[in-house]
C-alpha cells in the first residue's frame, strides 16, 4: 500500500496512515496496513485477474488501468516515482470501512517521492457506497492508536464545493496530512497524503485533480 513514514503500531493492529490499501514499500508509501487502516499489503500477483471474487489483498501495476487513469499523471510537471492498483478485502485491511458494509475497496495511487521522510500520494478509492467521511474514519482511526502520533486535528473542508475529511498530525517530529473527497462524478473518492511537505505543495496536489 502507499504509505509514508510508518506510524507506530500499538497492540499489533495496522497503521492506516502509512497510504491507502496498497496503492499507498519504499518508507514514503503511506504507513502499513492507506491508505487504508490500510491498503493492501499481500505479495504482488503477476497473474491477478480483477474478475475473479477478492480473497486476497492484492497490490500491482496494472491490475485497474481504470483507476491508474483517474490518478494525476503529474504533480507541478513532474511524473510520479510508483504507480500501481489493487483491492482489499480481508479485514484487517478493511478496517473500520467493514462496519460500514463495504466488502471490497478498490485503490489506484501514484507517490512522489521528495526524500526518505517527505513526500506526497495521489490516490483514489472506489467501493460500493463509499464516502470521503469513511475513508477519513479509516485513516484516523488507525492514526489515534499509533504510538508516536500527535496533534491530531480532523477537519470537514469543502474541496470544490463538495464535502471533504481533513487530518493534520504530527508522527514524531514529521508533519503529515490527509485530505479526502468525492470526484466529481462521485465514482471515486481523491485523497491526498503528504508527509513533511509545505502547505502550497499541498494545495497544489489537491488541485492536480481538477
Amino acid at each position: 500500500m502507499y504509505r509514508l513514514p510508518k506510524l507506530s503500531r500499538r497492540g499489533g493492529r495496522p497503521s492506516a496512515l502509512a497510504l491507502l490499501g496498497g496503492v499507498l514499500a519504499s518508507a514514503l508509501l503511506l504507513a502499513s496496513a492507506l491508505l487504508l487502516a490500510g491498503c493492501a499489503t499481500a505479495a504482488v500477483s503477476p497473474s491477478f485477474d480483477p474478475s475473479t471474487p477478492c480473497t486476497a489483498d492484492v497490490r500491482v501495476a496494472g491490475a485497474y488501468p481504470d483507476l491508474e487513469a483517474l490518478v494525476p499523471a503529474r504533480l507541478e510537471g513532474q511524473p510520479s516515482t510508483r504507480l500501481d492498483s489493487g483491492r482489499n478485502c480481508t479485514p484487517t485491511n478493511l478496517g473500520t470501512l467493514a462496519g460500514h458494509g463495504i466488502s471490497e475497496l478498490r485503490f489506484a495511487g501514484g507517490l512522489w517521492e521528495r526524500s526518505s521522510t517527505s513526500g506526497i500520494t495521489l490516490a483514489v478509492f472506489e467501493a460500493d457506497g463509499l464516502t470521503a467521511a469513511e475513508i477519513g474514519e479509516w485513516y484516523e482511526a488507525s492514526a489515534r492508536v499509533a504510538r508516536k502520533t500527535q496533534a491530531l486535528d480532523p477537519t470537514r473542508p469543502l474541496i470544490d464545493g463538495r464535502q471533504g475529511y481533513r487530518l493534520d498530525l504530527l508522527n514524531g517530529d514529521v508533519a503529515q496530512t490527509v485530505v479526502a473527497w468525492p470526484s466529481a462524478d462521485g465514482r471515486v473518492v481523491q485523497v491526498v497524503i503528504a508527509a513533511d511537505v509545505p502547505k502550497p505543495e499541498i494545495e497544489a496536489a489537491i488541485a492536480a485533480f481538477r
